[in-house]
């Protein structure tokens, strides 16, 4: 019973998965290439990267902060692809920690809905994370994005 249940999840989990972004990871580093945003017809989807302070002794307290400071990077990613490269973006980042993120565009709410759908650490205890935003929402708010394959 829990090998069918077993393989229940991993199979969800794949049809999950099979959309979007692909990992950056390879072998513990980040991966000679990969995309950092995409648009298909149902998502919006962004990584963000966040590095650890090697300052930090503990292995959480680096996997932590270093998580929060690539959320942090989506975000801002997600209005770089939204409202272009010269936006009024103000992540500040100390210790890889986010210590206050101001984004002066109508798009700042609408980000705060990303779902972060995976979450990967290095084997420094960097992190990166891939997020994405549904094409309904961004519809909704005014924005329609064409599919980048």
């Amino acid at each position: 019973m829990k090998k069918l249940f077993l393989g229940v999840c991993c199979a969800l989990w794949v049809c999950a998965c099979a959309g979007g972004l692909k990992t950056a990871v390879k072998d513990g580093k980040i991966a000679p290439q990969f995309n950092d945003t995409l648009v298909d017809s149902n998502y919006l989807w962004v990584r963000g990267f966040g590095a650890a302070n090697p300052k930090h002794t503990g292995v959480s307290q680096r996997r932590i902060m270093s998580r929060e400071a690539a959320i942090a990077h989506a975000y801002q990613r997600a209005i770089e692809v939204l409202k272009g490269t010269q936006v009024d973006a103000d992540v500040q980042i100390i210790d890889a920690v986010s210590q206050g993120s101001t984004i002066h565009t109508s798009a700042d709410g609408l980000v705060h809905g990303m779902e972060l759908v995976n979450t990967e650490y290095l084997e420094d205890d960097g992190c990166t994370v891939i997020m994405r935003l549904s094409q309904k929402q961004l519809q909704q708010a005014g924005y329609n994005l064409k599919e980048t394959k």
